[in-house]
Parts: C-alpha cells; sequence; structure tokens
C-alpha cells in the first residue's frame, strides 16, 4: 500500500508540475498613445506654462497685493489654473506627452518681480500682467479649438477659452474699479462714492 500511495503523490505532483511550467498566454500589450500633431503638443505645453505661472502669481497675491478684490481674483486663478492643469495632464498623460512642473525662465521673471512688490503696486502689476496673459490665452485656446482634430484637446480648448476670457473680464474690471474689494467675473455689486 506505501508503494501505491508513493506513485500516486509522483503522479499528482508531475501534473502540479506540468501546470506550473506552462503559463497562461499575456495579455496583448495595450496600444501606444496616439501622438499629438506638432500644433497639439505645443498648445499643451504653452497652457502648461500658463496654468504653472497663474497659479504661482496667485499664490504670491495672496500675501502681496492690497485689496480683498484682488485677492479674491487671485484665488479664483489658483483654483481655476489648478483644475485646468489637472484636466491638461489625463489628456497630455493619454498621449504620452510629459508636461513641465515648474514656470519657465520668463514666467519666473515675471513671478520674481511681481514677488518685489506690495500693495496697490503689486495690485496694479499683477492686474496688467492678467490682462495680458488671459488676452493670449483666449487667442491660443480659440485658435487650438478651431484646428484641432483630437476631441479631447478640442473640448479642453474651449472650455480653457471660456475660463481665460472670464478672467480677462475679470481682470478688466478690476483695473477699472481699483480698490473696489467686490468685483470678480464682472460682477458689480452697487456701491456710492
Amino acid at each position: 500500500m506505501k508503494t501505491f500511495s508513493k506513485i500516486a503523490a509522483v503522479a499528482a505532483l508531475t501534473g502540479l508540475a506540468a501546470c506550473a511550467t506552462t503559463p497562461p498566454p499575456a495579455p496583448p500589450a495595450p496600444p501606444p498613445p496616439a501622438a499629438l500633431s506638432d500644433t497639439d503638443a505645443t498648445f499643451v505645453q504653452t497652457v502648461a506654462q500658463i496654468n504653472l505661472a497663474e497659479t504661482a502669481l496667485g499664490k504670491l497675491a495672496a500675501t502681496n497685493a492690497g485689496t480683498a478684490g484682488v485677492k479674491n481674483y487671485a484665488q479664483h486663478m489658483v483654483t481655476d489654473h489648478t483644475a485646468a492643469e489637472d484636466q491638461l495632464t489625463t489628456i497630455a498623460s493619454g498621449h504620452g506627452v510629459t508636461l513641465p512642473t515648474d514656470p519657465n525662465a520668463d514666467d519666473q521673471k515675471t513671478i520674481k518681480t511681481l514677488g518685489a512688490e506690495k500693495g496697490a503696486t503689486f495690485d496694479r502689476a499683477y492686474v496688467a500682467n492678467a490682462i495680458t496673459g488671459h488676452t493670449k490665452a483666449v487667442k491660443l485656446a480659440s485658435d487650438e479649438a478651431a484646428s484641432t482634430t483630437d476631441a479631447d484637446l478640442k473640448s479642453f480648448a474651449q472650455s480653457f477659452q471660456k475660463t481665460a476670457q472670464a478672467h480677462l473680464e475679470a481682470a478688466e474690471a478690476l483695473k477699472n474699479h481699483r480698490g473696489h474689494t467686490g468685483v470678480y467675473r464682472g460682477h458689480r455689486h452697487a456701491h456710492t462714492h
């Protein structure tokens, strides 16, 4: 009986060993991400830089701005551009694109220059920079929405354009209502002078 048990055990182990040596087939590799066109790749990198710069400047305004209106506007810049960067990162990674993590040299210079200003001087420079930057961002996004064939980028560009336009209008309202604490996104509150 011992011999039979040994033979049965060896047969069972041999069967298990055979199963262990033939691994199941590997699943097929996912297709590589679709490459972006040169125009789309430039747009993605440029918007990433815009988002990084606007977020950094918005955080700077939290301590350097002289009015509550500018601080409020700046907080919206941080929130909106951080959200835009998160959306853009998802789209970019789907195409195998790595986005920058720091503002470019020109933006770092602007951040440094504005960082040296406080109060009303900071407010004027910050708002002027926001108007210039968002004017360019509106055009950039409009051009991308009209030219891209990538559905995700088209949707992102259209949304980004609307947000940049709202930021531009709010910055212009701040410029025209210095010291007014309730201005953001073009909403004006009744006040008397």
